[in-house]
């Protein structure tokens, strides 16, 4: 599993303002959701929409 997690290691962006740049923000959510419980994946889910109202 580290092999395939390995394939997808790479830098993420950060904005001036230090916040983290929307679409690695949008993709880290959605990766985290695919590994989180169902109450945790449904808080990031939350998360990830009022990240997308923010633009």
């Amino acid at each position: 599993m580290k092999e395939k997690n390995n394939n997808y290691s790479r830098s993420l962006k950060w904005e001036q303002n230090g916040e983290l740049a929307q679409k690695d923000l949008s993709e880290l959510i959605e990766r985290l959701k695919n590994v989180e419980c169902e109450n945790t994946s449904s808080e990031l889910s939350r998360l990830g929409t009022k990240s997308n109202i923010k633009d």
